[in-house]
Order: C-alpha cells, then structure tokens, then sequence
C-alpha cells in the first residue's frame, strides 16, 4: 500500500499537520475539523488551531482553482473514500494528465453528464486507485512527484535514457504522481500497459453513453 507513512514519520517537518483533523460523522467516513462551529452549537474553536479561524475559513486548496468543474466532478463522482478521495483531488497532475490523454483519443471535451453513469465512474474509480495501491511505488519518503529530505523537497525524475536507454514514457507525468520507482525496463513496460488498460476501459465505458 504505497503513500503510507507510519505514524510517527513526517514526510517533511516545516510542514505543518493539523492535529484537529478528524471523522465528524458517526459512521466515521467523512473527515473535517473537529474545531467547527457547525460541531458545537456555533461555537467557532478554531482559534485554537495553528492557524487560526480566519485563515481556516477562507482556505481553498490548490485544486479548487487548477481543476475544472468537469474534473472535480468526476473525482467526487467516482470516488467515495475519504483517504483515497484526499490522495487524488490534491494531486492535480494526475487528474489532468488522466483527462489530458483520454480527450485526446477521444477527440472531444469531457461531457459531464457521461460521468454520471456508474461504469464510467467504476472506471475512473479503478484508475485513481492506483494511487493507492501502485505496486511500483517508491519506498523512499516520496509524496507524488516531490521527494523530501529532512526540510527540503525536490521533483522527482525518472532517467530512461540513462537506466533503459528509451525515450521518456508518454505517461511520465502519471508515473511520477504515482510515486513511480521503476527497477528494470520489464516493469516499466508493465506500468505502461496497466496505464493503458485503464484508460481503454474508461474510454470504452464512456463511448457507450448515447449522450
């Protein structure tokens, strides 16, 4: 299960975790801030936090602009699982790449009500779960495309011509979201062809939709 850190570990330690973070439902699936006023009678606790209300309340992650309405939708669509779902609508590289190459072959925009269907949505929720369960995943402290060293970062790359001697792969940017650490060209090939296989299925499902 690749993205999993043990407890104790911090991908990075200028990074600040928010310890208010929690299940704020019964049946423990949905995931806010146990600080809210919509949790204690309209109580607003989140000056308690490291950041405080003001910054809290007016937060949009990056996404929420970089992503279409058409994109979002088909995460939130697709996606019902609070780890996975926070895995995939924050890496945005990931999601347009996906939407990048299927629209090209399928030779139109995504249409949104496509995406309503249940096999299209099975489809795009077997993709995204790559991200969780990518068996070439790096066991390095990796995140996505960015690799993290004490209080630093950088971008990860992946050397085919150096390691393999062939050309970059067309699903680089896919690869590298998925925390990609290829040993031989056998596995690289072998991602390639799973990439594949789930943008066939997508483009498959999506073409029997009559509107």
């Amino acid at each position: 299960m690749s993205q999993v850190l043990p407890a104790s570990e911090k991908l990075c330690e200028t990074i600040y975790n928010c310890e208010f973070l929690g299940f704020v439902d019964a049946a423990r699936r949905r995931v806010g801030c146990l600080l809210h006023p919509s949790l204690h009678q309209g109580r607003d606790l989140r000056t308690c936090s490291f950041y405080g209300a003001e910054l809290c309340g007016g937060h949009f992650c990056i996404s929420f602009t970089s992503l279409s309405s058409v994109e979002q939708e088909a995460v939130i669509g697709s996606l019902d699982d609070w780890y996975l779902y926070g895995l995939v609508i924050t890496d945005i590289d990931l999601v347009k790449e996906f939407f990048t190459h299927t629209q090209n072959r399928l030779g139109e925009s995504l249409r949104s009500g496509r995406l309503k269907d249940e096999e299209v949505r099975g489809a795009l929720r077997e993709f995204f779960s790559l991200k969780e369960y990518w068996r070439f995943a790096s066991k390095g402290k990796r995140l996505g495309k960015y690799c993290f060293s004490r209080a630093e970062y950088q971008i990860a790359r992946i050397e085919y011509e150096k390691n393999w001697k062939v050309p970059p792969s067309k699903f680089d940017t896919i690869f590298l979201s998925l925390s990609a650490d290829f040993t031989t060209a056998d596995e690289l090939r072998e991602a390639e062809s799973m990439i594949e296989s789930k943008m066939v299925r997508f483009i498959e499902a999506y073409q029997k939709m009559p509107w």
